[in-house]
């Protein structure tokens, strides 16, 4: 049902409303402190330190995902570079972001996808 054109459209528009929703508006902040106070987060939360954790929502796991498959089916086994590099791109952004602060995490994943993509198209 997708295409490589139509996916990473959807990843570049999603990076944008995610960088909105926490840097702009902030109720992605907001619906995350809720949910995980409720202990009814649909996502990944991530402990490190005293009391602190990093937060990935569904989407954030999803996308990239829904992305690799995409590509899983155009390039074959070479798109499994993909995923390899999100997590990397995850890592990153785990490492050297301020702790204090929330980070979208999408625009960091989707440039973890298509530097992934290009990757898996040099192989």
């Amino acid at each position: 049902i997708f295409s490589m054109w139509s996916i990473s459209i959807l990843l570049v528009i999603i990076a944008i409303y995610d960088a909105i929703a926490v840097w702009k508006t902030k109720h992605m902040i907001k619906l995350a402190k809720f949910q995980s106070k409720l202990k009814v987060f649909a996502g990944l939360l991530i402990p490190y330190g005293k009391r602190r954790a990093a937060i990935l929502g569904g989407g954030d796991i999803g996308f990239p995902l829904l992305f690799a498959a995409v590509a899983l089916r155009t390039l074959g086994a070479r798109a499994l570079v993909i995923p390899v590099v999100v997590g990397v791109s995850l890592l990153l952004l785990l490492i050297y972001g301020d702790k204090n602060k929330f980070y979208p995490a999408m625009p960091y994943l989707g440039a973890g996808c298509f530097i992934g993509y290009g990757l898996s198209l040099l192989l």
